[in-house]
């Protein structure tokens, strides 16, 4: 589990992407390589200790049902679908998202601190203890969302509705709220900054 190894090209501290010995900035084809990828991940039920950081992926849905123990930070995903399939113990630290649905989706214990998330939905998702951490929404959805546990601490949200979820020992502290719903959500169970409540 988690067993990354260095790019091969000089002077590269990036981690090597699985089935290269290269980081994806440094592959020759990355075109081919993305496409080869999804080809392999098409004929699997499961992707496992996959490695793709400070990539660029786009427009297409991934093609298994679930990603275990595989690290994509500072990735870029835009136009992306990740509905129906289950993300646990996943690093998408540092990670851009744009136009991305993450909807009826089983993440657990998974890293999305310092992301950005732009225009992205999460309806009917189970997000459990899983680190939203100095992340920046702007333009989101949570309908009917089961958030037990897990953390927006310091995060700045913009246009985002957490509504009908459950938001039981939800950290919300120092977080920034602009336009931010909560409608029909058990927020009295959520934690805030002192005098922060919605």
């Amino acid at each position: 589990m988690f067993s990354f190894k260095k790019c091969l090209h000089d002077d590269c501290q990036e981690y090597a992407v699985s089935g290269s010995k290269y980081c994806f900035n440094h592959i020759d084809d990355t075109e081919g390589f993305l496409k080869q990828t999804v080809s392999q991940l098409s004929d699997c039920e499961q992707m496992m200790n996959f490695k793709l950081c400070k990539g660029h992926i786009e427009n297409f849905h991934i093609p298994c049902k679930s990603i275990i123990t595989s690290k994509f930070s500072g990735t870029i995903f835009t136009n992306m679908n990740f509905d129906n399939i289950s993300i646990k113990l996943c690093f998408f630290d540092f990670c851009k998202f744009y136009n991305c649905s993450f909807a009826d989706t089983d993440i657990k214990y998974s890293v999305f601190a310092g992301s950005v998330f732009t225009d992205c939905v999460f309806n009917g998702s189970d997000i459990l203890h899983t680190n939203f951490n100095g992340a920046n929404f702007d333009i989101a959805d949570f309908k009917s969302c089961d958030l037990y546990y897990s953390c927006f601490v310091s995060t700045e949200m913009k246009n985002v509705n957490f509504n009908d979820c459950n938001l039981k020992k939800v950290n919300f502290i120092s977080s920034t709220r602009e336009n931010v719903s909560f409608k029909y959500s058990n927020s009295e169970e959520a934690e805030f900054s002192r005098g922060d409540n919605p």
